[in-house]
């Protein structure tokens, strides 16, 4: 039996290659929301009252409706990290499942969670409402996953020793935290690099292969 039996991805820069799917948007739109995400981050406003302002700037920039439909389509510009898929099929086959906790897009983390075949993807939804406007539903709070990998984990039925988690920024370090192996991947913050047990220092994932397995 596999000494570890889950590994939980981060998504945006970890998985993808993009940094952000919410950012991603925002270039395509040519908007700025620094100002909400100062208050985000300090916790002043809520992910719903976050992600609302971002409808409502993306809205203003475009001639045509935001919905999902719209949204999804500049989503599915977005690229795998090299070695992602290869990666999870290599955990796959030595009997270790694998899940994605993002504070990104769920049908971003549906898309590939699928493509890949993992066991879980856990995110937020940007969805159309009963009228066809763009809402959105909380999944997995950006400013804290702590409780998400905490529900999965007691769901699952396992202990800290058996979980790997895979991340690039602050936000991923209580994903760290429950694990009992952290890897930082595709990053230079030294928060990040400190917290974590291994720091995997190439764009290609499948360096991670020797290393979970070990």
């Amino acid at each position: 039996m596999p000494k570890y039996k889950l590994v939980v991805f981060d998504m945006d820069g970890t998985l993808l290659e993009t940094r952000s799917c919410w950012a991603h948007i925002h270039e395509h739109f040519g908007t700025d929301n620094s100002d909400m995400l100062k208050l985000y981050i300090n916790h002043k406003i809520t992910d719903e009252e976050f992600v609302q302002a971002d409808i409502n700037l993306w809205q203003s920039k475009s001639e045509r409706k935001i919905d999902e439909y719209y949204i999804n389509s500049l989503l599915d510009k977005i690229k795998p990290m090299e070695g992602a898929g290869e990666l999870i099929e290599f955990l796959h086959r030595n009997d270790i499942e694998t899940a994605i906790i993002s504070g990104g897009i769920q049908y971003l983390a549906d898309k590939w969670a699928k493509k890949w075949k993992m066991h879980f993807a856990i995110a937020n939804e940007l969805i159309d409402d009963k009228n066809g406007k763009l809402m959105f539903k909380e999944g997995a709070s950006g400013n804290n996953k702590g409780p998400v990998i905490d529900r999965l984990v007691k769901n699952l039925n396992l202990k800290k020793e058996n979980i790997v988690a895979v991340g690039d920024t602050i936000v991923d370090i209580p994903l760290f935290e429950r694990s009992g192996l952290s890897i930082a991947v595709n990053t230079k913050d030294k928060r990040v690099i400190k917290k974590a047990d291994y720091h995997h220092k190439e764009k290609n994932l499948e360096g991670l292969m020797n290393i979970i397995k070990n």
